[in-house]
């Protein structure tokens, strides 16, 4: 063995060695503590330390204040259950000692509540480990409630997507299936009315000149419907407050004169709330829901509509009800389909109350049917947004 000389002493190699990689070990025990203590005081997640049989907090980085409000001093020695409502899930008898047996549990869109009060979403990941023979909880806590919120508009942004790829869809058919009809017939009374100009019957002329136009007439009214129900999903005007009684008056003074010829009423409640609403969309509303009471009317007594309001649940539920044919109960959910008809014929062209539907609901409102206990008439309800408190001085619903 060669022997060392150092100050009249004798080293042996091999010890000098030992203590040269114990040294070094030492040193690379204390630079991994350093790095692995940087990076737990300076990362973005929160990070909490507990004890793996007692489930106490021993240590805590900074940024748990950031993301709870809670001090390191509020935390430690305290219990994970202890901290928002992590009571009832993170820190269950069932769920610790699942994290106990695995070494590992994972939650996510966990519910929890900040010293303030305010409700975040977080995701948690939490670890069990020996250190020094100990056994230790590491559990990290991120925030995802910016995500989860970014999940749930592209999830909103996709179903909207999809409704609007049905409408255009069931939109093309109904255009493509309801022109077809009038189309047909045009071109075989123009084919008739050849005929009869040729064989010089002139008797038919003038109705087969008549049959024409008539069909002329239902395809420009399609057209006109489905145009209409393409802008009704837009606003003509901001909405502003506005008088629902002055609506109501210029509507009826046009049906004026129909109503009378067909001998029917019509009554309104004598005061109405002032309404936030797109008045020309609001007055299109009223004036489908009066058609369709007079095109589905039991023409063996005399219409009568009534339009009014009442307050339910903190809101204003306004109607139009009849005493018509009515709505059978199978047909509810279909009346405001767009080409739905509520006929056997297929009278008018089933755009008029998807029309009234859409403008609704572009004005921040929701409509329905009101089912009776008779079968006779029908009553549609909806519901508009009251007058706006910071903005009640407009107009003061005049305009």
């Amino acid at each position: 063995m060669k022997i060392l000389h150092k100050k009249g002493s004798i080293v042996p190699a091999e010890s000098k060695a030992a203590v040269a990689a114990g040294t070094t070990r030492k040193h690379l025990i204390q630079e991994s503590e350093v790095k692995y203590r940087r990076l737990f005081e300076t990362a973005q997640d929160a990070i909490l330390i507990l004890d793996g049989d007692t489930g106490q907090i021993i240590d805590a980085n900074p940024f748990i204040k950031d993301l709870l409000g809670y001090s390191m001093e509020e935390l430690l020695g305290k219990n994970m259950w202890e901290i928002g409502e992590l009571k009832d899930t993170l820190a269950s008898k069932i769920s610790y000692k699942e994290l106990q047996e695995s070494g590992y549990v994972r939650y996510e869109h966990l519910p929890l509540v900040t010293k303030d009060g305010r409700q975040i979403a977080v995701e948690v990941v939490a670890n069990a480990y020996h250190v020094d023979h100990t056994r230790v909880i590491q559990c990290n806590i991120r925030d995802v409630t910016e995500r989860n919120q970014a999940e749930q508009a592209r999830e909103k942004l996709s179903r909207q997507l999809q409704a609007q790829v049905s409408e255009m869809e069931t939109f093309s058919y109904g255009i493509a299936h309801d022109l077809r009809s009038p189309l047909v017939s045009i071109e075989g009374l123009s084919l008739l009315l050849r005929e009869d100009i040729q064989n010089q019957k002139v008797e038919n002329v003038q109705e087969d000149i008549r049959l024409l136009e008539s069909g002329v007439r239902k395809m420009r009214d399609f057209l006109n419907g489905t145009l209409e129900y393409s802008h009704a999903g837009h606003l003509i005007k901001q909405t502003r407050n506005i008088s629902f009684s002055k609506i109501i008056n210029e509507v009826m003074s046009e049906f004026e004169e129909q109503i009378s010829s067909i001998g029917a009423t019509v009554s309104a409640a004598k005061r109405f709330p002032k309404i936030c609403v797109d008045r020309s969309r609001i007055k299109q509303v009223l004036t489908n829901l009066i058609q369709n009471s007079i095109k589905y009317r039991d023409k063996t007594v005399p219409l009568k509509i009534e339009i009014g309001h009442y307050s339910s649940k903190g809101e204003t539920i306004f109607f139009v009800s009849d005493n018509g044919t009515g709505i059978d109960a199978s047909e509810v959910k279909k009346v405001f389909d767009l080409f739905y008809r509520g006929t056997a014929d297929g009278e008018g062209s089933g755009i008029g109350l998807a029309i009234v539907k859409k403008i609704i609901e572009v004005n921040r409102g929701k409509i329905w049917v009101q089912q009776g206990k008779s079968e006779k008439g029908s009553t549609l309800c909806f519901t508009l947004p009251k007058q706006s408190v910071t903005n009640k001085d407009n107009n003061h619903g005049k305009d």
